[in-house]
C-alpha cells in the first residue's frame, strides 16, 4: 500500500481578515457566495494577499487538484493500493475516498474543495468521498505505520537520489506499506516539524519539481515495485 500525503496545502477558505476588502467581496458576489466560503486563490486575490503572513506560500488550490487528477483513478488506486490524504496550512487533514471521481474543470474542483471546508465533508450526507478528519500530521503518521515500515519526504534539502535509487528504498516484502510525502504549495520550505516526522528525507532533481510531477513518479515506481500490471492483467504481460 502506498499512503500519499500532500503536504501543507495551499488550500483554504479566504480568512476574515480579507473579506471586508472590495476585491473579495466582488468575487464572492459573482459566484454567489459569502465571502468567508470561497477558496483563496492567487489568480483572483494576488492582490490583497500580500497582506497575509506567508502569503506566498498559500492560495494555489490548483496544485492539489493537479496532483489528484494525476493519481486517482490510476491502475495502482483501482486495485485498492492507493491511499490519499491532503494535510492543509492549518494542521487538518483531509482523507480523499479512493473512489472519488473529481470534476476534471477545476472551477467545480473549487467548488467542490469550497463545500468541503464549509460542511465538513462531501457530500454532506452519506457516505463521504472527501471529509475532514480529527487527526493532526502526526497522529496520521502514526495511525498509518501501524502497516508502514517507513516513511519518505521528497524535499529540496533533502538527499540527492535517483528514481532507481528511490525505488531500491521501498521495502522487498511488498505487504508492507510506504508513506510518502510531498509539498503542495508554490513557494517556501515545509515546517521544520512536519519535515522531522519523516524517516528519510530526499530530493528526486537538481531543478524544483512540481507536487504532481514527484507524485507521478513515486505512484509508478511503486506501481512496478508491487506489479501492479501483472495483477490487472491476470499474467505477465508482454
Amino acid at each position: 500500500m502506498l499512503h500519499l500525503i500532500l503536504l501543507e496545502s495551499a488550500i483554504e477558505l479566504v480568512p476574515g481578515r480579507l473579506t471586508a476588502l472590495k476585491d473579495v467581496q466582488s468575487y464572492a458576489g459573482k459566484r454567489g457566495k459569502k465571502p468567508d466560503e470561497v477558496l483563496l486563490d492567487q489568480s483572483y486575490h494576488g492582490r490583497v494577499m500580500t497582506r497575509l503572513p506567508n502569503h506566498e506560500k498559500r492560495g494555489r488550490p490548483d496544485i492539489t487538484f493537479l496532483t489528484l487528477i494525476s493519481v486517482l483513478e490510476t491502475p495502482l488506486c483501482k486495485e485498492g493500493l492507493l491511499s490519499v490524504y491532503i494535510h492543509l496550512q492549518d494542521g487538518r487533514i483531509i482523507e480523499v475516498n479512493p473512489e472519488v471521481r473529481l470534476p476534471r474543470n477545476y472551477d467545480r474542483f473549487i467548488g467542490l474543495m469550497e463545500q468541503l471546508l464549509v460542511e465538513g465533508q462531501v457530500p454532506p450526507r452519506g457516505d463521504p468521498l472527501l471529509r475532514i478528519t480529527q487527526l493532526d500530521l502526526e497522529g496520521l503518521l502514526a495511525d498509518l505505520k501501524g502497516d508502514s515500515s517507513m516513511s519518505i519526504l521528497a524535499e529540496e534539502e533533502g538527499t540527492k537520489i535517483t528514481p532507481r535509487r528511490l525505488k531500491a528504498m521501498i521495502p522487498e516484502d511488498s505487504s508492507k506499506s510506504v508513506i510518502f510525502g510531498v509539498g503542495a504549495f508554490p513557494h517556501g520550505d515545509l515546517a521544520r516539524e512536519t519535515v522531522e516526522l519523516f524517516d528519510e528525507v530526499v530530493r528526486l532533481d537538481m531543478d524544483v519539481m512540481m507536487a504532481w510531477h514527484v507524485s507521478s513518479m513515486m505512484l509508478w515506481l511503486y506501481s512496478e515495485h508491487v506489479a501492479v500490471a501483472d495483477r490487472r492483467f491476470g499474467s505477465t504481460p508482454l
